[in-house]
């Protein structure tokens, strides 16, 4: 297993998943391995919503699209945090697309896991479950203040 760090969190990369470059701003890691296929996303945006907040806006949004089916969407305990998870399908046109999402906030940054794959598989749940579990927070990455964010560094 390969260590993912930016300075703010850390967390563990399975096997065979190759990185690939985006221009995210909040995107902290985007993976794909091709022989599953399977993408991993791993972001971190400012906030200053709660996960019930965070919970509500989702579903309401899903609601209001009817190209996206709601398959769950709870609060689970993952290590000693409360994750909010939401699991979802959709269609591309020719396969229909799974994905899982986990959400967590901590010192107002939102920490979101997103696992998108073409079947529903229950024997990834501990997959996607231990790149969770590998996840440490070193500082937050963003700091709110005053209604606006910034890069949490030295100055």
């Amino acid at each position: 297993m390969t260590m993912f760090s930016n300075g703010f969190s850390r967390l563990t990369m399975p096997e065979d998943f190759e990185p690939v470059a985006t221009k995210d701003e909040f995107n902290d890691m985007y993976l794909v391995n091709t022989k599953i296929p399977m993408s991993i996303k791993f972001s971190t945006t400012p906030t200053l919503v709660g996960l019930p907040g965070i919970k509500e806006d989702i579903e309401k949004n899903i609601e209001n699209n009817d190209k996206i089916n709601l398959i769950a969407s709870d609060f689970i305990p993952i290590n000693d945090d409360i994750y909010y998870m939401i699991v979802s399908s959709f269609s591309d046109g020719e396969n229909e697309i799974r994905r899982n999402e986990f959400l967590y906030v901590e010192d107002n940054n939102l920490y979101i896991f997103e696992y998108t794959y073409p079947y529903a598989d229950r024997e990834l749940d501990d997959f996607y479950l231990n790149v969770i579990r590998s996840f440490k927070i070193i500082v937050p990455k963003y700091i709110v203040e005053n209604g606006s964010y910034k890069l949490n560094k030295e100055e």
